[in-house]
């Protein structure tokens, strides 16, 4: 998770403003407005200094990984974003997320584990129930619901 906090702190000082927090987003195909990267910073923003520092952008992390589709949000994931979630790793939009979109994505995080397809391979094998090699939408939201670790390093 520390790789992917450098990632976000554009300028190296240990904090995340809301304009790298937007911009590192956008990377990753999420686009926020900066009233809803306020609102993301302020919802961590445990010491109310404006910015998000490691310990912080873990709980951002895990609060992101949350609800499910049909559940109640509780500052996490509703259905919408959800499926938002979901495509930002199903580049094709064909319904499944392949070692190469998961490599892709992770990549552009900044992540080393997607420059290594059996990495990425592994990671696609904790979640896949149905055996098939790929992440479906089903897949994905139970990951989710059950924190993202197992697919994601980012949460």
């Amino acid at each position: 998770m520390a790789s992917v906090f450098a990632t976000f702190d554009k300028n190296g000082d240990g904090f995340i403003t809301k304009q790298e927090l937007k911009e590192s987003l956008k990377n990753i195909r999420i686009s926020v407005t900066e009233a809803e990267a306020e609102e993301m910073v302020a919802k961590v923003d445990s010491n109310g200094d404006g910015l998000i520092d490691f310990e912080e952008f873990k709980i951002l992390c895990r609060t992101m990984g949350g609800a499910g589709e049909g559940e109640a949000r509780a500052g996490g994931f509703g259905g919408d974003e959800l499926r938002d979630a979901f495509e930002v790793f199903d580049r094709d939009r064909d319904g499944l997320i392949t070692v190469e979109e998961l490599g892709s994505v992770l990549s552009s995080l900044g992540l080393k584990e997607g420059k290594r397809m059996e990495d990425c391979k592994e990671m696609i094998r904790k979640v896949d129930a149905d055996g098939d090699g790929m992440v479906n939408f089903d897949e994905f939201r139970t990951m989710m619901r059950n924190g993202g670790g197992k697919l994601l390093p980012v949460f």
